[in-house]
């Protein structure tokens, strides 16, 4: 599966809170950040929302892993 390079290309002052969560939620803070990001149709979809402010290719990277759950501080183990 092939994987895409999103990069912030404009800032979020002025951009409606709702665009905002959606940019972070693709892991981008500050303007000329890039992600690697899979090729499904939930990052396509975040990719039309907030086209305006991206710019965004098909790479030939490995599909990048999720983020592993970690144990809270307070769990008791089993």
């Amino acid at each position: 599966m092939a994987a895409i390079k999103v990069t912030l290309k404009h800032g979020l002052s002025g951009i409606p809170a709702k665009q905002r969560a959606v940019v972070t939620g693709m892991g981008l803070k500050k303007t000329n950040s890039s992600k690697i990001l899979p090729d499904t149709p939930c990052t396509m979809g975040m990719i039309r929302k907030v086209g305006y402010l991206l710019v965004w290719e098909r790479v030939d990277a490995p599909t990048p892993l999720g983020r592993t759950a970690r144990k809270s501080k307070g769990a008791k183990s089993a």
